[in-house]
């Protein structure tokens, strides 16, 4: 269900092909909403039906770019303004419940292989937020860019001090 909003928050900053969308959820947005490429094209088309997206403009290959409709902004703000499910489901969190039924060598592994994953990430959104901030342009994602740079920047952290107990 989520999904399907993040794809009408995407359709409002700009109109975008199927193609455009997989791209985002790979690279811009996967950390926070990865999604299947079939997933994508599966809600476009629910969301056309609905009323949500529309085509529009048609390009090479079939290249269909979808536009959200009034209807669409109307239900992407009606989302937006619903209570936010807060249940956190990340696995590192559910792993770090049971650690300690682990060996001192294997929380350290899990540790340091959580820690090398949040360092990565920060990378790539440090690298993200400097390029956006180097074109001055208005960045409608600054705020979630910088809530999960504190998650990364705190799951490190955590990592480096369990490494060490």
């Amino acid at each position: 269900m989520t999904l399907k909003f993040a794809i009408l928050g995407l359709l409002a900053e700009n109109p975008m092909s199927g193609f455009d969308l997989v791209g985002q959820f790979d690279v811009g947005m996967s950390v926070i909403w990865p999604a299947p490429q079939n997933e994508i094209y599966k809600i476009l088309r629910a969301l056309e039906s609905e009323g949500a997206i529309r085509v529009a403009d048609t390009g090479p290959r079939g290249r269909i770019v979808y536009a959200i409709t009034p209807e669409g902004r109307t239900a992407l703000t009606a989302w937006l303004r619903e209570p936010t499910d807060y249940t956190m489901r990340y696995e590192p969190m559910l792993k770090a419940v049971f650690m300690r039924q682990a060996t001192p060598a294997t929380r350290r592994a899990i540790a340091k292989a959580d820690g090398a994953f949040a360092a990565e990430q920060l990378a790539k959104l440090r690298q993200a937020d400097a390029k956006r901030r180097a074109e001055r342009k208005p960045d409608p994602r600054a705020d979630a860019r910088r809530l999960i740079i504190l998650f990364y920047e705190a799951m490190e952290k955590w990592a480096k001090e369990t490494a060490e107990d």
